[in-house]
């Protein structure tokens, strides 16, 4: 997988797994908190829902007046054939206004050039996403054949519109089938520009913001078996709004099969029908000119890199990744600094948690988390973000899941805190923590961050090991520190030496304010090795370099000094004397050099501490 802005960090999301419950719907029943009792159960779900499981059907929307917009394929009975429809349904009551059934009012034609079919051919529209309600109408976002090519088939993205108040013309309409009027769609393009554009055609998720209604974030994805490559785009709908009530912005049509489409020269009516006026006086010639001329416009909505304010030229899509294909997507907006955090579903049972930077230069995309899906890569089919948990909820065929927003505690590290550049998270001072207040280094990470290093402040000097000295005690010291958190270690968990065998060795650890210490002692007393040693011992941390000591181990076969074990034992207790008195004086030069501000107490000049 190909990330632009670099590659993310592997989290996988906690073992916690809310297992989903597979049912087939054979009726359902409607409840709300308030107003009218929904007491009812509906056994025929004709032109609410497919009776087949794996067709897109986007989900409804209720306004007051109990009416329901719902985009699906439709089928009378089960095994029929379908067609793809765009529907307006009214709930019906009783006396006692508790709602007794579903009566569907208005459907999008359903001839040959059905403005949701391919001319002449099959049902394709599938519907991503909830119907948005917006300034009066509904807006559907959905992929299909697009009709205009004649001599080959091309998915477009679409967005239609409807309007609510939509009555389908007169109600003593000739016509067999009363139908929506209002539908207009255009093209919704997701591009890279270039002098030949590359546009990503099928979408597969919409999410609409909830802290600035205009705003709508789609993602796309490529079809196998072409290489996956999936895009996310931003739309405005106040632009898309304008995109269909400016006039300037023609309608197209095709005069006849098989014909080239071409543009309306004049509104098959005036105002038009995005403005939500009046259609009961229409008549049946109206309606019937309205739906053939006035149903598909021959211009396109485009992508926004910057969605926060109308206007401005169409741009590249907000994040473009190679290697992927996305489904869901939902936005945790204004995190930091207005950015809006991306949590994308992907085909691979995957989830994605992506930002902008803020010049909007690069998309960083900061974790792929992954799912515990039992070994098998099932696609995310629905995601669900809930403010209250502070986390997104992930559903898929093997169960839902349960994705905190964030999970600071983690880094353990300052430089790991600010390296990740997790909108979510701050260095405090002593920990990584999801909080308002803290550093945080969105831009570089940790490029303008000292990185984080090793500091050896005894290292094992070279010894020499009498071959004709028996018991000869050979003890070396290390100690060293790094900053908390930062995992320092023995790489390998090995003292090399070459060409000798591995010198074995006893650590011990400790921390305190902010810093952790690795002591070794190493034991160089191996009798069997006849032949100079060259050894060295390479510590590690997390986010730091490496650091390397050296130290050499020489034979002396001379002959062995004559001596008795009490007065052996008398120069061991002198040796190790020696060192303590080392190391004493080193940490004092040491103190005494930092009062001055230097390195070297030798350096110290005469009046100074």
């Amino acid at each position: 997988m190909e990330y632009f802005g670099g590659s993310p960090t592997k989290y996988q999301v906690p073992s916690t797994k809310y297992q989903a419950i597979v049912i087939k719907i054979v009726s359902f029943q409607l409840s709300v908190a308030s107003g009218p009792r929904f007491d009812t159960t509906v056994t025929s779900p004709t032109f609410i829902a497919p009776y087949t499981y794996n067709q897109n059907s986007t989900g409804w929307f209720l306004t007051e007046d109990l009416e329901l917009f719902v985009g699906t394929n439709l089928e009378l009975s089960a095994g029929s054939l379908t067609r793809p429809a765009i529907v307006k349904l009214m709930l019906q009551r009783d006396s006692s206004q508790n709602v007794v059934g579903v009566e569907a009012q208005l459907t999008t034609k359903s001839d040959n050039d059905n403005v949701l079919t391919a001319a002449g051919g099959p049902p394709t529209p599938q519907f991503v996403g909830d119907p948005i309600s917006y300034n009066g109408r509904v807006y559907f976002f959905f992929r299909e054949i697009a009709a205009e090519f004649i001599s080959e088939s091309l998915v477009y993205s679409r967005v239609a519109v409807v309007c609510q108040n939509d009555t389908g013309g007169q109600a003593s309409t000739q016509l067999s089938v009363r139908n929506i009027v209002t539908f207009v769609k255009a093209r919704l393009t997701c591009s890279i520009d270039g002098a030949i554009p590359y546009h990503y055609n099928e979408i597969q998720d919409i999410y609409q913001s909830t802290d600035d209604v205009n705003v709508v974030f789609a993602i796309f994805a490529t079809r196998a078996p072409v290489v996956a490559s999936s895009a996310v785009c931003a739309y405005r709908l106040d632009e898309i709004e304008a995109l269909f009530l400016n006039t300037e912005n023609k309608f197209t049509f095709q005069e006849n099969n098989g014909e080239i489409w071409k543009d309306v020269a004049t509104d098959p009516i005036t105002p038009r029908l995005v403005t939500c006026q009046n259609t009961d006086s229409f008549s049946s010639a109206t309606v019937l000119n309205i739906l053939r001329q006035g149903q598909i416009m021959s211009v396109s909505a485009e992508n926004k890199l910057h969605y926060e304010t109308a206007g401005g030229a169409q741009s590249n899509p907000l994040l473009v990744i190679d290697g992927e294909r996305f489904s869901q997507i939902v936005v945790d907006e204004n995190v930091v600094n207005s950015i809006d955090v991306m949590f994308i579903g992907t085909e691979n049972g995957a989830v994605l948690k992506a930002y902008l930077n803020a010049n909007r230069s690069e998309a960083k995309v900061v974790e792929e988390i992954s799912l515990d899906t039992d070994g098998r890569k099932t696609p995310v089919l629905t995601m669900l973000l809930s403010d209250s948990d502070q986390a997104v909820f992930v559903g898929t065929d093997i169960g839902v899941y349960k994705v905190p927003f964030q999970h600071c505690q983690d880094f353990a590290s300052r430089v790991a805190c600010l390296v990740i550049e997790d909108p979510y998270c701050r260095w405090n001072g002593t920990s990584c923590v999801n909080s308002d207040e803290g550093e945080q280094d969105l831009e570089t990470g940790a490029d303008n961050t000292e990185p984080p290093s090793i500091t050896i402040h005894l290292g094992p000097n070279s010894q020499t090991r009498y071959l004709n000295v028996k018991n000869q005690p050979i003890n070396l010291y290390l100690f060293a520190e790094a900053p908390t958190g930062e995992n320092l270690r023995v790489v390998n968990d090995e003292v090399q030496c070459t060409p000798c065998a591995s010198l074995p060795y006893t650590e011990h650890r400790a921390s305190s304010s902010g810093k952790e210490f690795l002591s070794l002692l190493i034991n160089g007393s191996n009798s069997a090795e006849t032949t100079n040693c060259s050894c060295t011992v390479v510590l590690a941390i997390d986010g730091g370099p490496n650091s390397s000591v050296n130290f050499d181990l020489t034979v002396d076969n001379s002959a062995a000094v004559s001596a008795n074990d009490a007065e052996i034992s008398q120069l061991e207790n002198f040796d190790n004397e020696i060192r303590r008195y080392k190391r004493t004086l080193q940490d004092w030069q040491t103190q005494v050099g930092e009062s001055c501000g230097l390195t070297d107490v030798q350096l110290c000049q005469a009046g100074q501490p």
